[in-house]
């Protein structure tokens, strides 16, 4: 599988590799060595690596860290790598810390709605079953009826990209 990555991977422009194999094959962590062996090439070509999976456990970002923090690589590991959560974990993990910096224009009963929720989801002991559907409500529902406001403002008030990046 090694030879794989590096002669798939390395070719110019190679496009997306999907690695379908059995598990136990040792995807992820040929996928992890690559990672670490090659990101220093990928950055001084101006390429990225790009991970995707539908299961966060396909990559787990803390081995490769410690891997970064190991060779006292920390802060290059903070420069090359990003991962991306989901939509609802990134709400459920940092709606409250944003909560004052939100504008009250869009502290609507939606919003309420999901702040109740995203609460309600942090009782330890709440039934797999219900915190299945809530995550499901938010998912589905809530969080995209508090986002779509948002971003109708965005497009607004920001009529190209690079003036809304300055947001």
């Amino acid at each position: 599988m090694e030879q794989i990555l590096n002669e798939y991977c390395k070719q110019f422009n190679p496009g997306l590799l999907l690695l379908s194999m059995p598990t136990g094959s040792g995807k992820t962590y040929n996928v992890l060595n690559f990672i670490y062996s090659n990101y220093e090439e990928f950055a001084a070509q101006n390429r990225k690596i790009l991970f995707i999976t539908n299961l966060k456990k396909n990559l787990p970002i803390s081995e490769l860290k410690e891997r970064f923090i190991t060779d006292a690589k920390e802060d290059t590991f903070n420069k090359y790598v990003l991962f991306i959560d989901s939509n609802i974990d990134t709400v459920t993990q940092n709606l409250f810390a944003v909560d004052d910096e939100i504008p009250d224009q869009f502290k609507t009963e939606v919003y309420k709605k999901l702040k109740f929720y995203i609460k309600t989801l942090q009782y330890r002991q709440l039934p797999k079953e219900i915190k299945d559907s809530l995550e499901t409500e938010i998912r589905k529902n809530i969080e995209p009826k508090f986002r779509k406001p948002i971003i109708e403002a965005l497009k607004n008030n920001f009529k190209t990209k690079k003036a809304s990046k300055i947001f």
